[in-house]
């Protein structure tokens, strides 16, 4: 509600009659929807119109519910929103080094299936992002350590950004070789005690890669501000593909988030409802979010 407090929206004003008669009747809409009586106050202006529409909304729906004044385009309306649950993992990283293990046929449909994953929920690798180039500019100082060890780092660090580390990150995000994945792991013959767990996870995996909204599409920032002290942590950057979750690097990508952590929020998963007069459903929510964290929880175990 911050923007409403003087009546404008990036000069727009949106304390407007058209605004509160659209949030007026999207309330009695919904609550002829629930089966509910609507009481509403006008108050003595339309911003106080506004606002007690906005608790009578609160109480309606009840705690199970929160309620959000949206704006876009200097049209005010309610969304509906509500979490989903997280998972087990703080954060999902998704780590590639176990492809170089495997032999060249199941190699090629686990990047398959890793850049099915990555397309369908909108998942990318960690050097998609600004932050990757602080961090590498970071590590690449002499911070006065070992020097075997700051050897080893620069090794590292050139793997990353021109060497085999680099172009296993961009294989995945580019390459797909299966057009039919399902089959080629149907077809596929285990060959050990890793593969056999593997394969099984992938299949269990398959609904993932053709979902009707993908794990991004369920990010919302609820507190959005135009112009915050600190960004949120967004989605894409809890739920990612890195190589090694146990390299330096991943483990500056985690000091980072932890850091960031104490001074702002995450953004989790949420279903979101926007009404309107003519809004002909009730708020609803699918598992889609759960399950794939049920699903990822696993799969991150056996593949780091």
């Amino acid at each position: 509600m911050d923007c409403y407090d003087s009546g404008e929206c990036n000069s727009i004003n949106v304390i407007t009659r058209d605004n509160y008669e659209f949030l007026r009747d999207s309330y009695f809409r919904y609550s002829l929807l629930l089966q509910k009586e609507g009481v509403h106050m006008p108050g003595n202006s339309i911003g106080e119109g506004i606002a007690n529409l906005y608790d009578e909304m609160n109480t309606l729906v009840g705690d199970e519910l929160h309620v959000n004044i949206e704006q876009e385009a200097g049209r005010l309306f309610f969304r509906l929103w509500k979490y989903h649950k997280w998972g087990s993992f703080t954060l999902y990283y998704f780590p590639v080094k176990f492809l170089e293990s495997l032999n060249p046929i199941l190699r090629r449909i686990a990047i398959t299936f890793i850049h099915k994953l990555m397309k369908a929920n909108g998942i990318d690798t960690f050097v998609d992002y600004e932050e990757s180039d602080f961090l590498f500019e970071m590590l690449s100082e002499d911070d006065g350590s070992d020097p075997e060890e700051w050897k080893e780092r620069m090794k590292l660090l050139d793997s990353y950004q021109e060497g085999k580390i680099g172009r296993l990150l961009k294989r995945v995000e580019s390459k797909s070789y299966y057009k039919n994945l399902p089959k080629a792991l149907d077809t596929y013959e285990p060959q050990n005690g890793f593969e056999q767990p593997l394969v099984d996870a992938m299949k269990r995996g398959l609904p993932f890669l053709t979902p009707a909204r993908g794990i991004m599409q369920y990010a919302y920032d609820a507190y959005y501000s135009e112009n915050p002290d600190f960004h949120p942590m967004y989605l894409q950057q809890q739920i990612r593909v890195v190589y090694d979750i146990n390299d330096i690097v991943s483990d500056y990508l985690v000091d980072y988030y932890n850091s960031c952590s104490r001074e702002t929020y995450d953004i989790t998963p949420v279903t979101a409802l926007d009404l309107s007069p003519d809004t002909e459903e009730l708020f609803s929510m699918d598992d889609y979010p759960e399950r794939f964290f049920r699903w990822a929880d696993e799969f991150i175990s056996l593949i780091s």
